[in-house]
């Protein structure tokens, strides 16, 4: 965008004007998330509806100030008093600063490698809504069952325009797509596979995103984004509102459903039964957001500020801070020092709330019927709750398990083959691996540490030297080695409702387990690859917690029988501490989940 490519006149001037525009917008975008970001602190326990709006608003004011600020040039520029001309600027040349020139000189290139940037990102807006054209061609149509079911759901929800159910094979979760024509696209797998309750809680979510024309909304920001895809406040704002929109979203559908923990549990079993994968922007998806983070908030919703005048003395005692400390910024970097160094001074301010104690979180509510929390550095036991009841533990025996053949120092490609023998007949649970799968014995200890897969416990236990005889006389062996007094373990894979222990127990089969590098390598690892027949096989591991944001889990697993119920016990890193959780019998996987975050939350205010 050079004088070689604009006539003379208005378009240099647009370009130069555009120029500024955009240059401003770098220091005015860093304002408005800064705002944004104060806001959103001071809202943290508002309803998603009023964050929403305060993002939302945000975010076009990011697109109305650079607009804003070129007409204001542009009307400079051709007014009859005079104005920021190319010409003008050549005259008065003498009266700017020479890097402004400068800088001047080089915006006709800004501009142009703006254009590019903006034609790309248009080019990946276009072909979004080439993809969502495809899936609306290829979705065939539901059972009209499921299409009148969906028409009752819109009913509850005070939506009066029609709904299309369709059914597509090759997608991972619920999608919203369209308008003035809305159509909700559903997996097969989940038609065929979900509970009714769980999947109907699934479908207000979509249709919440419908009745609040989400999409278009969705539609609008796409373009907001590739106008001023340079700043990353603008970015910074786009995720937050896709993650409040999913929270709105979930709010709406509780109030058609009257049921949080059924959404929660639907949330959590999506995630569970089909495998993640990247969702288009385009899109609307249950899976959208932060899914743990909308469960938890679905299990334990957050006081709502009941009113805007609440957040008005903060906002109005923000902005007087603002105001003074941009006056005497200078007056503070000398100071503050001085007052740290003062003891006097320190003492004067007022004291900050004393973070809870150990006793305190012993008060925490968990879900789960025995836990132990446990500081590994000293010792100390941080929470407890009927740590002593000896219980079924159901996969966390793998851990054993896994001690006792990396003990027997097999060679770990040496291949192995499932057998009839290693089939469940007791639960008859379901199995990654089919009888004949041949993989190496590393690759069978991963499937059942990360997996919790049985078979491959059970072949490893099998191909033990001696073979499953000798094993069960080394596990026993290990039970006594570790001084595991409320231990029994009868069988390698947790299957029997006679392996139990305690939460205590657990808490020494973890530090024990520790100390094998291999073992915390692979329960640590949200994924891996194994070969299963000579071809690649993607495992995730069963603790969904592994590799979220703000977990750090150095060991895991994960354990579920009828009789043990849900459990889980992991070291993690906590601050400063290492600290191992035991989490026996919770009543789901959510609940399971939600206990874990609850005690991090915890820990994080010691």
């Amino acid at each position: 965008m050079n004088a070689g490519l604009w006539p003379s006149g208005v378009p240099d001037t647009l370009a130069l004007s555009l120029g500024w525009a955009l240059l401003n917008f770098v220091w005015e975008g860093v304002v408005i998330g800064l705002a944004a970001g104060l806001a959103m602190a001071l809202l943290r326990h508002a309803s998603p509806q009023r964050r929403y709006a305060v993002l939302a608003l945000a975010l076009a004011c990011c697109l109305a100030l650079p607009l804003a600020h070129l007409g204001w040039q542009l009307l400079a520029a051709t007014s009859p008093v005079g104005g920021l001309t190319a010409d003008a600027v050549d005259d008065g040349a003498v009266l700017a600063p020479s890097w402004l020139l400068a800088l001047q000189a080089r915006l006709p290139a800004l501009v142009t490698a703006w254009s590019l940037g903006v034609g790309l990102m248009a080019l990946r807006l276009v072909l979004g809504l080439h993809w969502v054209a495809s899936l609306r061609r290829r979705a065939v149509e539901a059972p009209p069952a499921w299409q009148a079911h969906v028409q009752a759901l819109a009913r509850r929800l005070h939506l009066n325009r029609p709904v299309l159910l369709r059914v597509l094979p090759d997608i991972t979760s619920p999608l919203t797509v369209g308008s003035w024509r809305p159509m909700v696209l559903l997996p097969a797998a989940l038609l065929s596979g979900m509970p009714l309750p769980l999947l109907e809680a699934l479908l207000a979510h979509e249709l919440a995103h419908v009745q609040r024309w989400d999409y278009l909304a969705n539609l609008l920001q796409s373009a907001v984004e590739a106008v001023l895809f340079f700043h990353p406040v603008v970015w910074w704002l786009s995720t937050r509102l896709r993650e409040e929109r999913e929270a709105v979203a979930d709010a709406l559908a509780v109030r058609a459903l009257g049921e949080p923990h059924r959404l929660a549990q639907a949330l959590h079993e999506l995630s569970s039964r089909m495998p993640a994968s990247p969702i288009p922007t385009l899109t609307l998806s249950a899976r959208g957001g932060h899914l743990f983070k909308r469960i938890e908030r679905l299990l334990t919703p957050q006081p709502h500020v009941s009113s805007w005048k609440f957040a008005l003395p903060a906002l109005l005692l923000a902005s007087a801070s603002l105001v003074v400390q941009a006056g005497g910024a200078s007056r503070n970097l000398v100071e503050s020092p001085a007052r740290a160094a003062d003891p006097q001074a320190a003492a004067s301010a007022p004291e900050a709330i004393a973070p809870p104690s150990a006793s305190t979180l012993m008060r925490l509510p968990v879900n789960a019927r025995h836990v132990l929390v446990l500081d590994e550095a000293s010792g100390r036991v941080l929470f407890q709750k009927d740590a002593e009841a000896v219980v079924p533990i159901a996969s966390l025996s793998k851990l054993m398990t896994a001690m006792v053949l990396l003990d027997a120092r097999q060679d770990p490609e040496e291949k192995l083959r499932i057998s009839s023998d290693d089939v469940d007949t007791l639960k008859h649970s379901r199995s990654l691996v089919r009888v004949g799968a041949e993989m190496s014995r590393q690759s069978a200890l991963e499937l059942a540490l990360i997996a919790s897969e049985n078979r491959a416990a059970a072949a490893l236990a099998r191909n033990y030297p001696g073979g499953i005889g000798a094993f069960t006389q080394a596990l026993q062996a290990k039970i006594r080695s570790l001084g595991l007094a409320h231990t029994s373990l009868i069988e390698p894979t947790g299957l029997s409702p006679s392996n139990t222990s305690t939460a205590q127990d657990v808490a020494r089969i973890v530090a024990a387990a520790a100390r094998y590098p291999e073992i915390s390598r692979i329960t640590s690892e949200r994924s891996t690859r194994v070969e299963i027949n000579g071809r690649p096989r993607e495992l995730h591991n069963t603790n969904h917690l592994v590799g979220s944001k703000g977990w750090d889990i150095q060991l895991s697993k994960t354990g579920y029988t009828d009789e043990a119920g849900r459990c889980l016990t992991m070291r993690m890193r906590s601050g400063q501490r290492d600290v191992t959780v035991v989490l026996l019998d919770a009543d789901g996987s959510a609940q399971r989940l939600h206990d874990a975050a609850r005690i991090r939350q915890s820990l994080a205010k010691l």
